[in-house]
């Protein structure tokens, strides 16, 4: 009886860490400027995929929380930054209720997130390993606010 018990409770706790796990497998906690945030890439697939603009940089951000960032000018950076695409983690930030932060906005929304570099190259000059950016919700799509022209057309 007491083996049958042991197994029981196994159980029930292997189900409780799948399920508590599988609500956070898209989350990730992330340091910026001293404070922690919680971020998903758990987001609409609308804001999946490549924001480039009439010049050669862009940002992609893949539907497993991965991503690229290319700068159109890379800008000042010491020697040893390498000038180069930066390999990088990304995620929304979620308000104390786990919900996808949105500000109201004349022009439409605005999502705050968050971009870790996971490489030798970080971002503004090598000098920040995370950065906070936007996506801005207009009418005519997504845009990103680091960039003048990065945008995503409406599907």
């Amino acid at each position: 009886m007491i083996r049958v018990k042991h197994i029981f409770t196994f159980f029930l706790i292997s189900l409780m860490v799948s399920a508590f796990s599988a609500d956070n497998e898209n989350r990730r906690t992330v340091e910026y400027q001293g404070d922690l945030y919680a971020t998903t890439f758990d987001v609409p697939a609308k804001f999946v995929g490549k924001y480039s603009g009439d010049k050669t940089g862009y940002l992609t951000l893949n539907a497993d929380g991965t991503g690229m960032y290319q700068y159109d000018v890379f800008g000042y950076a010491p020697p040893s930054c390498v000038r180069q695409a930066i390999k990088m983690e990304w995620g929304f930030i979620l308000d104390k209720e786990g919900n996808i932060v949105k500000n109201k906005r004349q022009y439409g929304y605005s999502y705050p997130m968050l971009l870790k570099s996971k490489g030798t190259t970080w971002f503004q000059g090598c000098r920040n390993e995370v950065m906070m950016d936007y996506i801005l919700e207009k009418e005519d799509g997504l845009h990103v606010s680091s960039s003048d022209d990065w945008f995503k057309a409406k599907p």
